[in-house]
């Protein structure tokens, strides 16, 4: 195999690890100190008209949840690419972390992306 394609797969692999681990972090530190709540989707809306970013993109759910007697509406921090308003009205289970400005969804889809990314990270730094 060639040394400069070798060397890309490296790189690639490598920030395929750090990819992985990025994610998990960021998914322990919205779930650390929450509470896992029940909530209801209100609506599916574009992220980019509520997100304080720019270039945010993609749809995220309008969740209402109940926290300490108090009900709360709040954002998750999902990104689809279509609009997903057939969900509305239905429950879904939450992470919510007063300090986080959005909520979490109870899911294994980003432990089983950060696996994926990790796993084709190893092979690519195992080629030879």
């Amino acid at each position: 195999m060639p040394i400069g394609l070798l060397i890309f797969y490296r790189l690639l692999g490598t920030a395929l690890l750090v990819l992985a681990a990025a994610t998990l972090w960021e998914k322990y530190r919205t779930v650390r100190g929450a509470q896992l709540l029940p909530g209801r989707i209100l609506q599916c809306r574009k992220a980019g008209s509520t997100s304080p970013r720019n270039g945010a993109g993609g749809y995220r759910y309008l969740v209402e949840l109940y926290a300490d007697g108090e009900r709360l509406e709040r954002e998750t921090n999902d990104s689809f690419w279509f609009d997903r308003s057939d969900r509305t009205g239905k429950s879904v289970l939450v992470w919510y972390n007063p300090a986080r400005p959005l909520v979490e969804r109870k899911s294994p889809g980003t432990e089983v992306l950060a696996a994926s990314m990790a796993l084709v990270g190893v092979a690519l730094l195992l080629l030879h």
